[in-house]
């Protein structure tokens, strides 16, 4: 699979996380515990910067996982997938 079809399954299942996961104190934890940052350092971030951060420590984690586990953790966090099919293709799914 190459990196641009991977990061087309790892930045919905990133953006899924953020979006469930809205204690900002379990982001400073992990954040912390993956050696990113001194315990200090992640105090001193503003949301922003703390979010971006932990989008940033989440892709990269999963940029790294086989596709068989990056598709496990896509399952896990219940990751919704909108597929847009043209008028033709429409009525053939519906009929199937």
């Amino acid at each position: 699979m190459s990196k641009l079809d991977k990061a087309s399954l790892i930045q919905p299942l990133v953006e899924q996380m953020i979006t469930n996961e809205k204690d900002v104190h379990v982001w400073r934890k992990e954040l912390v515990q993956s050696g990113a940052f001194s315990t200090e350092q992640v105090m001193a971030l503003d949301d922003a910067s703390l979010t971006l951060s932990y989008r940033t420590m989440l892709a990269v984690q999963f940029q790294g996982l086989r596709v068989e586990r990056l598709l496990t953790e896509i399952e896990k966090h219940h990751v919704a997938w909108t597929v847009d099919l043209d008028a033709d293709f429409q009525q053939g799914a519906i009929c199937y």
